[in-house]
């Protein structure tokens, strides 16, 4: 089959097309031309049932049906009931009318610009993103000193709080909570704690940027320890190693309204120790191909690194639910408990608790505001 050779303005163009700015989108084709020595472009792509030797049924297979996703923001939102009519509202709706429909025009196009920039990106398959050499970095980037989480993961209790002295579980198709109820996930594999699993996934997130999506990254326990911020040591080396054999013996099943029904995922599909012993040992994961779905759209959030990973694992529990609202609704101390997945049994201590979590949070900049009121939390984003 005929090749043609990598064309930096064509993918550079394509990239604006997706919503990214010319600047960056000038940087990354310019690197990516570089650095693949203008790699070659393959063929046309098939979906991703095709790819898996699969016929989807209809409205089931995410490849097939990027096109008609919802991707708006799908917090719950309670409108506010409606007041009675009265006279004085009704020529005041009339006055107003002339200005809101500017308004609404403007509105208008912008959501139709938002749906035209996701649509470019999401049109594509699997396969056709693999074949352009596209990195998560090109779906979903964010600079070095930050890291990111899909919105979809950030406010669910995937990653718990529990007691580190506590054994942790061996779950079986276990429901995991979800602050959006329109997610469903069930997990089967040994607990994840925000103490350390979460931290290790968003830093392998992090390396996943400079490697095409279905690569092999690699990376050194020096490395990973370092950019956690833990000590340089054995004890430290090992349990990084245990932290990435859970992710990768991990299973979520994965339904949602823009999603819909989910092959089963692993938060890392593969995961080995190459040359273990020698100096040259490094670490080899990859990504599940399909976790580019739960950042696409723009759906995913972005915090500074340093900041984020000082805070104990109760406070950045709160700031992952802080960061993937752009205005971050009133938070139930029962809701924030269940998306924890804390163990704590005092409704009075779990308060307590709380309100130490918007004081550290407060303390560390990401956030403007923090503070409990009654039972409920209330964030305000800087």
């Amino acid at each position: 089959m005929e090749q043609q050779e990598f064309d930096e303005v064509a993918y550079r163009d394509s990239l604006i097309a997706r919503g990214m700015e010319p600047s960056a989108a000038a940087s990354i084709a310019a690197h990516k031309a570089k650095d693949l020595g203008h790699t070659l472009r393959k063929a046309r792509a098939k979906s991703v049932g095709e790819l898996m030797g699969q016929t989807p049924e209809a409205g089931h297979d995410p490849a097939g049906r990027l096109d008609q996703i919802d991707w708006s923001e799908s917090a719950p939102i309670i409108p506010p009931a409606p007041a009675p009519a009265t006279a004085t509202a009704t020529a005041t709706a009339k006055k107003a009318g002339k200005s809101r429909k500017g308004s609404t025009v403007a509105d208008d196009l912008s959501q139709k610009v938002g749906e035209a920039k996701r649509d470019a990106l999401l049109q594509k398959t699997l396969k056709e993103v693999k074949d352009e050499q596209l990195s998560l970095f090109d779906i979903a980037p964010w600079d070095d000193d930050m890291r990111a989480m899909p919105n979809d993961i950030a406010r669910t209790a995937l990653f718990t709080v529990r007691n580190k002295r506590k054994p942790r579980d061996a779950l079986q198709s276990q429901p995991i909570y979800s602050y959006n109820q329109d997610v469903q996930i069930t997990f089967s594999g040994i607990e994840l704690r925000a103490e350390d699993d979460e931290l290790v996934w968003q830093q392998v997130l992090e390396y996943s940027k400079r490697f095409p999506i279905g690569s092999p990254i690699t990376f050194t326990f020096y490395e990973l320890c370092s950019d956690l911020a833990w000590p340089i040591n054995g004890k430290y080396y090992k349990k990084a190693e245990d932290s990435l054999t859970r992710l990768q013996t991990s299973a979520l099943q994965f339904q949602s309204r823009r999603l819909g029904n989910m092959v089963s995922l692993s938060l890392l599909r593969r995961f080995g120790v190459l040359d273990r012993g020698k100096r040259t040992s490094r670490c080899q994961v990859e990504l599940e191909d399909e976790m580019v779905y739960l950042f696409a759209g723009d759906h995913y959030s972005k915090f500074v690194w340093e900041k984020y990973r000082e805070l104990t694992p109760t406070t950045r529990r709160l700031f992952d639910y802080c960061a993937s609202h752009k205005q971050p609704y009133p938070l139930a101390l029962e809701k924030f408990q269940k998306m924890c997945g804390s163990d704590t049994a005092r409704a009075a201590k779990w308060k307590e608790q709380s309100k130490a979590a918007c004081d550290e949070l407060k303390k560390s900049g990401l956030v403007s505001d923090a503070y409990v009121n009654g039972e409920l939390i209330y964030t305000k984003r800087g």
